[in-house]
This record gives C-alpha cells, structure tokens and sequence, in this order.
C-alpha cells in the first residue's frame, strides 16, 4: 500500500469516528466532503488499479449519482442558489463512498477491524459524553464546528450506531474479559433507553433488524445465546435505570424529555394512535399530511416524470407548518419521500428496486454469517431514513454507504482468512 493511501485510509477511519461519536455537532466540520475530494483525487491518480464489480446495483448506484450532478444543472437554471443546490444534490453523491471502499479493497480487513474497535468503544464513549453534557454547562453547550453544539445528538442516528454495536458484540468481533462484557450491555441497555425516549424510529431501528437478524441467523448457539439475552434484559435494564434517572438532558424541540413516561409513550405510539392534541400524534399527523402532498404532486401531479428539483426547502414548497426552531427544513423525514419529491417517480421506483437487490439477499440459506450482519446493518439504516432526516446528510450518508461498500466489496473480495485477520488484527499490506 503506497504511503498517500496509507495516510488517506488513517483519515477515513478518523473521520468516521468523529462522526459515529460526534453525529450532529460535527455536521458542519465539512470533513465527509473533504474525505470525498480526496478520494476522488486518489482514484483518479490510481485509476489504472481501481477495480470494482459491476452489477445492477453499481449500475443502479451509478445512475443515481449522475441524476444528482444533471440535477445540479437544472437546479442552478431555475435560479436556486448553487449553495442549497448542491447541498440538496448529495442525497445521492454521498453514494461515493461506497466506490471509496472499492479504492481500499487491500486494506479491507483491517477497515473492518478498525470499525469494529470503534463501536467496541462507542457505548463507554458515548455514557461519558451524555453525563459530560447533563452536569456541565460547559461541555453542554461547547461549540467548535459552525454553530451546532459539539454534544448535540439525533436520537435517531445513534439508535442506528447502537445497533451496530450489538450486532457486532452478539456475534464475537469484539470480545472482552466477561466483567467487562456485563458492563458493555449495562451501557447498552441505558443508551437505547435514552434513545428511545426521545426517538421512535431510533427505538425500532434497533429492534426490528435485531428481530430480523434473530430470525435468519442459522446459528443455533447464537440464538440460545440471544433468548438468554432476553431472559435477563429486564435485571439489565434494572441496572441501567440508576443511569438513566441521573441523565439531565433537555426537553426536545418536539416537547419530548427524559423520563420512564415518555419511554411509556414511545412505546405505545408506534402501535396505536396517541390523545389527539399530543406531541406525538401531532408528529405522526404531520409526516403523513406531508407524504400525501408529496405522492399527490408526483404521481397525480405535474411533477411526476422530473420531481421538484434542487435547491429549494421542500416545506416551504409544499406548503408545511413546521417548528421554526428546527431551522430550514429542507426534507419530508423520510428519504424515500425525499427522492420522490425531487426526483420523480421513476428513480423513486430505481430507489426502491435497488433497496430490494440490496437486501434481497438476507433470506438466503447459505448467506456468509458476516454477510448477515452488514445487510442488517443495512436494514437499520434504511428504517431510520425512512422515519428521519438521515441519509440527506453526512451523518447518516457516510457511515451509510460504507457499509453498502462493504458489502460489495466484501462479495467480490472478502473471504474466510481476511476475516480472521480482521479479528486477529493483521494489515493487509502491498
């Protein structure tokens, strides 16, 4: 491996650690940008040993990309300043990072083992941070990048994270002493408490592709292994509360805070209707009055071919009242919605036709164990931007694709011993 990759390849982990830890207070470090011109530069520079496979989801993921650049254009000649444009645009040119992955292929075990120390981590890390933040002043309200609170989070996204975390601690890649290995689940338990009791869709994206997972897994031993967990989740999360209860956070814009109530609440509203009049039925009421609009204007509309565009705040377009304190909401909360707003109803179907060869493959029989664990990851991601502003931006987008990179580049290069030496730590050197 040549030293400029050597060095790029430290900064990409780097980077992804930042904002795996970090989330929304480091959004406008423009570091994920920086790590994509790089790239490029590099693959350019290396172009003649690039190499990825080519199937319907790269073409897919390729034509997606070039729609985003002609929709630059388009968004620019409509007089939409090129700012909002190209920030709209990355909805899908964040798809670079996962052709990035291809660019690192030598180095892929250790960029898995790399990931899996950092979620190895990232439960410690981030109990530290959300007491730093309730008992400080100055650490709550620390500001480094742009004006965005280094401590301040979206629920949503770290549900996300959490789940990785699990994943792979249920699954052996990362161990630890068993001490320590009770601990690890205490910070679990009181992190997807705090998780859920200011985001739904971060409360179920743990959940259902845990649930999934659990099903598919051919691992009897795990599975055991799994209910086991369950038997004792309840002691565990008994052990969590004293954390919890001590937690000071600040009650959200949505009016929702930190309590046993509103874990309650949550809860319940995913599957029944909340008291009209009630924060969280008004959101549920607000995200469908939306999506209607938005199916009504494309399919039913004149925007069905071509979408919106770029450029422009879809909630001042479509006519939504919305919290002002949420700043220049530009998206439905939902990333599926977002891409047939602007883009149309035929890559709103290339969208999901390309969900679907994505995942298609968690059912199989004879899936690779790992295999199993990045499409569930996969799965988490894509049920929290179904329900959030998530892949919109570098928070969710980055993390996102890598792993999609992961997958694709795992099938085409990844095998037996370069997992083991993941595990064992070796680095893949040319």
């Amino acid at each position: 491996m040549s030293v400029f990759k050597r060095i790029y390849f430290n900064f990409f982990v780097f980077v992804y650690l930042l904002y795996a830890l970090f989330n929304k207070g480091i959004a406008y470090s423009y570091l994920s940008e920086v790590l994509i011109v790089v790239g490029l530069l590099l693959v350019l520079w290396d172009l003649r040993s690039y190499e990825f496979a080519w199937d319907k989801r790269m073409a897919l993921l390729t034509l997606f990309m070039v729609m985003a650049t002609v929709y630059i254009g388009r968004g620019i000649l409509e007089g939409y300043g090129i700012v909002d444009v190209v920030r709209d645009s990355v909805v899908f040119n964040y798809i670079i990072f996962a052709f990035i992955v291809y660019y690192l292929k030598d180095a892929l075990p250790y960029l898995k083992q790399k990931l899996i120390t950092i979620y190895k981590w990232y439960p410690l890390c981030m109990c530290c941070f959300f007491l730093l933040s309730s008992y400080s002043t100055f650490f709550r309200e620390l500001i480094i990048f742009g004006d965005q609170r280094i401590f301040l989070y979206k629920f949503g996204d770290m549900g996300v994270h959490l789940f990785i975390a699990g994943i792979f601690l249920l699954n052996g890649y990362i161990t630890m002493p068993k001490r320590f290995l009770i601990l690890q689940w205490i910070l679990i338990a009181y992190l997807f408490l705090v998780v859920s009791s200011y985001s739904r869709s971060g409360m179920i994206s743990v959940l259902i592709p845990m649930g999934v997972f659990f099903l598919l897994t051919k691992n009897r031993a795990l599975k055991q292994q799994m209910v086991k967990l369950i038997k004792y989740a309840p002691l565990i999360v008994l052990l969590a509360m004293p954390l919890f209860l001590s937690t000071n956070l600040e009650e959200n814009f949505q009016g929702r805070s930190l309590s046993i109530q509103q874990l309650k609440e949550n809860a319940v509203s995913i599957f029944s209707s909340s008291e009209e009049g009630t924060t969280l039925s008004d959101n549920k009421v607000w995200r469908l009055v939306w999506w209607a609009r938005i199916v009504e204007y494309t399919f039913l509309g004149d925007y069905f071919l071509w979408g919106r565009g770029l450029g422009m705040s879809l909630a001042a377009t479509d006519d939504i009242d919305y919290d002002p304190t949420e700043g220049n909401l530009r998206s439905p909360h939902s990333f599926h919605m977002t891409v047939l707003a602007r883009f149309g109803v035929p890559i709103f179907f290339l969208w999901l036709y390309w969900v679907y060869l994505h995942l298609k493959n968690i059912r199989r029989p004879d899936l690779d164990p790992f295999m199993l664990v990045l499409l569930s990851i996969s799965l988490s991601f894509l049920i929290n931007a179904s329900f959030d502003v998530f892949l919109e931006g570098p928070m969710g987008a980055m993390p996102f694709w890598i792993f999609v990179g992961l997958v694709y580049a795992e099938e085409s290069f990844g095998n037996a011993s370069a997992r083991e030496e993941a595990g064992s730590g070796t680095f893949n050197k040319n």
